[in-house]
């Protein structure tokens, strides 16, 4: 058995640019529908079948933190599924028979990835790190909603604007999906939202060159699209047996004027996934923004990456060493500590930012990030704004399967530094911003003007250390 021992990465929502076809309300009301091609399902052995089975139970068995679980439930699991693998003759059914396997596991990460997109080994060409049309969508209430729009992107070329309502992507009603989720008990609904909110995006990027038919209400009346995809753009990086993804990092610069406030400005620095690959990045947005007022953290719809990520990027933010909180396997117990950072990649000194922090989240924050979010907010350094997030921050490591698949799943929990499980309860902002189609109309971020209000609110002596030298800023002479 192949396993590959590191800290979960989620697949990457990327975004990207191409062309779109816009086709009137009227088509709509005809019920238009994509062809769908059938093929005969991939035939699977029965012995491989009962393997699979048994190595996908074997494995929750022995690694899976919680072995009360374990012990009480996991066994009977076993007698009553296993009997259905002794009479799978497809993928298909092998699948299924998988996916109601794990669905007894009351954890996050936990899940099959098929082999066809777990055969991977070496670092393709941006264009086969799949596509994107450039839109973004999350929830108001019982409604799917468009979040961001890429400028240039698909999207945005056939006119579709953030605040309109997503009634449909392909023959999937949202609203009726997000009123299943709310019907769920309180508990239930942050993970089973995020989840939701996920198969939302992943089928707004879909394989390059391929479209996606949304319906979409725009001045009262249902707008189809047709919108084709295209590469994503960002840095290409392939993390285990995972797709190649593409990692993205953003910095701004938000002036007083532009943040509805004093002269000083605020850094923001939004980015997609923890990867490796991205920290000379990570490390440049930081070195963009050290002499602004105060820094936001933008981790919406970053869904976790490499939880040993969060210890090095913390340490630009912090002038001692001070634990996240801690790991715990089986066996062993790991402290996420952060070090301050005081020398660059390229040997140069450096001195960790001092200035006021905050962080925004939503319900598509999950794992790393909730790990990184929760973390500062408990140790005092981060106030966090926006919505609650996932509750999924559980590590994972993969193994091949003898189908070929690969199964990941959860060996460890964490605890943030009081002691607090994150998985299940997620990070609750010290200031809620609730997402509304007007201000999303209007281009108003309100997550991210809440955040700036707060660093613009601090006394100066919280924005940077009095002894901290004035130096010029890269982009000027």
């Amino acid at each position: 058995m192949e396993i590959l021992r590191a800290p979960f990465l989620t697949s990457a929502r990327s975004v990207s640019i191409w062309l779109t076809i816009g086709v009137s309300g009227a088509a709509c009301a005809r019920g238009q529908k994509a062809l769908i091609l059938t093929r005969a399902p991939e035939p699977v052995t029965t012995s491989v079948a009962v393997s699979t089975f048994d190595t996908v139970w074997a494995v929750v068995r022995n690694s899976y933190v919680d072995t009360v679980f374990v012990a009480s439930k996991w066994s009977s699991v076993r007698d009553s599924l296993r009997p259905r693998a002794a009479l799978i003759t497809n993928r298909g059914d092998l699948t299924d028979l998988l996916a109601a396997t794990l669905k007894h596991i009351p954890d996050s990460h936990f899940y099959i990835i098929p082999a066809g997109a777990a055969e991977n080994t070496e670092i393709p060409d941006a264009s086969e790190a799949g596509g994107s049309t450039g839109i973004a969508v999350r929830a108001i209430g019982s409604e799917a909603v468009v979040w961001m729009v890429d400028a240039g992107s698909p999207g945005a070329v056939a006119g579709i604007t953030p605040g309109e309502t997503v009634s449909r992507i392909g023959d999937r009603d949202l609203s009726a999906a997000l009123r299943q989720v709310l019907a769920l008990p309180e508990a239930a609904r942050p993970r089973a939202l995020a989840e939701a909110l996920y198969s939302f995006n992943r089928a707004l990027a879909p394989a390059t060159g391929k479209s996606v038919n949304l319906q979409i209400v725009k001045g009262g009346q249902k707008v189809c699209y047709a919108i084709v995809a295209a590469p994503v753009t960002g840095t290409v990086s392939q993390f285990g047996r995972l797709p190649p993804i593409a990692g993205r990092v953003v910095m701004r610069r938000l002036s007083g004027k532009e943040s509805n406030a004093g002269a000083s400005c605020v850094g923001v620095i939004a980015f997609n996934i923890w990867l490796p690959a991205l920290a000379p990045e990570l490390e440049k947005a930081i070195d963009g923004v050290s002499d602004c007022a105060g820094v936001v953290i933008d981790l919406r719809g970053n869904p976790g990456g490499v939880g040993a990520m969060v210890m090095g990027f913390g340490g630009y933010f912090v002038d001692s060493a001070i634990s996240l909180g801690t790991m715990r396997t089986r066996d062993l117990s790991l402290r996420f500590a952060m070090n301050p950072r005081r020398v660059r990649s390229d040997g140069s000194p450096a001195t960790p930012f001092e200035g006021s922090l905050a962080i925004i989240v939503d319900p598509m924050t999950a794992s790393t990030s909730e790990i990184f979010a929760a973390g500062m907010q408990r140790i005092g350094r981060a106030r966090v704004f926006g919505e609650r997030s996932a509750g999924e921050a559980l590590p994972a490591v993969m193994d091949r399967l003898p189908s070929g698949d690969v199964f990941v799943h959860a060996v460890a929990d964490f605890t943030d530094p009081n002691g607090n499980r994150i998985e299940g309860a997620g990070v609750v902002p010290d200031e809620i911003t609730t997402l509304s189609g007007k201000a999303l109309a209007e281009g108003r971020d309100t997550a991210l003007e809440a955040a700036t209000r707060w660093i613009r609110s601090q006394p100066a002596s919280q924005h940077l250390p009095a002894s901290a030298p004035c130096r010029f800023h890269p982009n000027f002479n």
